[in-house]
């Protein structure tokens, strides 16, 4: 008999959670799931991704098929392996013998990141129904006035009537207000020769008058036929209605995270989804037929609420319905349908010109998904939770034939959900300076990522060149930073690769006031460039900032910790469009690159700080306060945070 050893690590959450989805993130690869955008999620131990140890039921298998004995040289830290069950395997065992990732599992991972398209189409389709063209006012008692030159005599009229604006030929919200109840009016209209009754031809005759604000406006139509912005005025004194509604459907999507999980929780995910779903389609009808600005505030609140729902729905049904050492895929799969929604916004908005034809058509593309009712099956770990048992296996023998696989006569019934560990308050860590500090920066840190993930997909619109190629371009270069993300977080560590992904996001956002304050108009480029160098940092930053804070936080802690910073992500994405939309109230060419110095140097500073916890990579994860406390520590780093195996194959 020949001896080989082998060691592979494991990364410990510590219990499973049935009630709880903000464990199942950690269960199942070294790599962890990503998930888009701060969805919560649950999370139950996890066997690195790479390592081919199959647990079945106290007998393990290794790569060939021999049977192997597993000896634990350090501490598993309250997570069950399957030799340590006497009375039955863990349902993580059950999905081994299933196939981690077989035929029925990723044709339904495939159906559960479809949504997300949709989601994504929702969130940002604003870019385009919020767009804010060229604008003047309208002149005074000219009904059929239009912001394109229809002959001399209505050129006149706009030069004698108009100021001259600050970046652009006339100014955006004032119009002359003649002095000494000297007046400005007209006689018949814009395509005929009615008479000016001031007396000049050309603005600078009108420097004594004075300006007023007006309240109708003229747009040009040469890039968008129609939107919410131009049908509602929400211009100049207005134009903070735009934020309004964009900072609703995110109060939404902070709302439907905590709602929607109490359902999930409660009656079932498929239920929470399908609730989504309906709530989704529902209010994206809707909002085509907005035609004042309380309807849309009204129904883009359901909208908010119905993205992050099913998106946290179908990404804890994924991670359910999937072996521990494959849950990374679902996770970077649903991060993928995201771009590829922000991809599939651009040709249809190309396509479409009238915002409410735009709105109608994604709600189309949504109304599909009503059909998962019959097509995604329960969570059966969220059956065996609640000893639903024959449910469950009739989902998992379909998935058995799916699949090719012959399972044991009623091995659900004694399949059990492992330990099970108490939380405690999130508070309880202030009681320490260390933990206390670390807690401060892992809230900000996914306050400032949130904040310039968002801002940055809605300022696209304000950058130099085509919105069209831009959002394109800025769903692409996600695509991108994914890749970046499995290629390196294994590598280099996750706080390494988080820390550099927000710095390059924050240098080069930062970096784009120089090409807007002294390079030629020829050069416009570089400052888009730059912008989505740093969309490529900061989306990379989003789903690695979920792995290294759920690491650093202990088992006791993580479900309270990971809400509380999904609550700080939701503040961030509601105050993001407050920022992203300052370029259009700022005059002067400092104007697009202001937001993006802000989010640049939030970015940065976030950072930074990330360099001050510890990492995370290939160390045991924490189980209580003190383990937490310990963590990072000087007198740590002689010991063994590895949970190493000895794996003696059998020949």
């Amino acid at each position: 008999m020949n001896d080989r050893k082998f060691e592979f690590s494991t990364c410990n959450a510590g219990a499973d959670s049935k009630d709880n989805e903000t464990d199942a993130m950690m269960n199942g690869s070294g790599n962890n799931a990503l998930v888009h955008k701060m969805f919560d999620a649950g999370k139950n131990g996890c066997v690195e991704s790479g390592k081919e140890v199959l647990f079945n039921n106290g007998v393990d298998k290794g790569k060939n098929g021999q049977d192997v004995a597993l000896v634990s040289n350090g501490s598993g830290g309250g997570q069950d392996s399957p030799s340590s069950q006497d009375d039955g395997m863990t349902y993580d065992g059950v999905l081994t013998l299933l196939g981690e990732f077989g035929r029925y599992q990723k044709w339904m991972c495939f159906l559960l990141c479809l949504p997300s398209i949709s989601g994504a189409l929702q969130i940002i389709i604003t870019v385009f129904t919020l767009a804010v063209p060229d604008h003047r006012c309208a002149l005074p008692g000219v009904d059929n006035d239009t912001w394109q030159v229809q002959h001399a005599h209505h050129a006149h009229l706009i030069n004698v009537s108009i100021p001259p604006g600050t970046s652009s030929p006339y100014s955006k919200c004032k119009n002359y207000s003649p002095t000494n109840g000297a007046g400005a009016s007209y006689n018949g209209n814009a395509s005929s020769t009615g008479a000016w009754n001031g007396s000049s031809s050309h603005h600078g005759d009108l420097f004594s008058l004075g300006t007023e604000s007006c309240s109708r406006y003229v747009y040009d139509q040469s890039l968008y036929a129609s939107t919410v912005t131009t049908q509602m005025n929400l211009v100049c004194e207005r134009s903070l209605y735009r934020s309004h509604s964009q900072m609703m459907v995110m109060l939404g999507s902070l709302m439907g995270s905590q709602l929607i999980g109490l359902i999930s929780d409660m009656w079932g995910r498929k239920i929470a989804m399908m609730l989504s779903i309906v709530l989704h389609v529902t209010s994206a009808f809707a909002l085509t037929w907005a035609r004042n600005y309380v309807m849309l505030m009204i129904f883009n609140v359901p909208l908010g609420m119905s993205v992050s729902g099913f998106i946290c729905s179908s990404f804890v049904l994924s991670m359910e319905l999937v072996g521990p050492s494959k849950r990374v895929w679902p996770g970077y799969g649903i991060m993928a349908a995201w771009s590829v929604g922000m991809m599939l916004l651009a040709p249809l908005a190309y396509w479409l010109r009238d915002w409410s034809n735009l709105q109608l058509a994604t709600a189309i593309l949504a109304a599909p998904l009503l059909s998962y009712w019959w097509l995604i099956p329960e969570s059966p770990r969220w059956l065996l939770s609640k000893n639903r048992v024959s449910d469950a296996e009739r989902i998992v023998a379909r998935a058995a034939r799916v699949n090719k696989v012959t399972l044991p006569p009623g091995l659900l019934e004694k399949t059990h959900m492992g330990m099970q560990t108490a939380s405690v308050p999130l508070w309880k860590a202030c009681s320490n300076v260390r933990l206390f500090f670390r807690h401060l920066i892992i809230f900000f840190a996914w306050f400032v990522t949130s904040t310039t993930y968002y801002g940055l997909s809605w300022n696209v619109g304000t950058l130099g060149g085509s919105v069209y190629v831009n959002l394109a371009l800025s769903g692409a270069v996600e695509l991108v930073s994914f890749v970046i993300c499995i290629l390196l977080l294994d590598r280099i560590g996750r706080r390494a690769l988080c820390c550099g992904l927000l710095m390059i996001a924050g240098v080069t956002c930062t970096a784009t006031l120089l090409p807007v304050l002294y390079a030629p108009p020829s050069l416009q480029w570089v400052t888009t460039v730059l912008a989505l160098t740093g969309k490529l940092g900061i989306a990379g930053a989003f789903g690695t900032i979920y792995i290294l804070s759920s690491e650093l936080l202990p088992t006791v802690l993580r479900n309270s910790g990971m809400g509380a910073s999904s609550v700080c992500a939701r503040i961030g994405g509601i105050i993001a469009p407050y920022i992203a939309n300052m370029a259009e109230s700022i005059e002067g060419e400092a104007a697009t690159a202001i937001p993006l110095v802000i989010f640049g140097l939030s970015s940065m500073v976030a950072g930074m700080l990330l360099f001050f916890l510890p990492e995370t990579l290939r160390r045991r994860l924490p189980e209580t306060i003190q383990d937490a406390i310990d963590m990072g520590r000087k007198s740590e780093k002689g010991k063994q945070l590895e949970t190493e195996f000895e794996v003696t194959v059998k020949s």
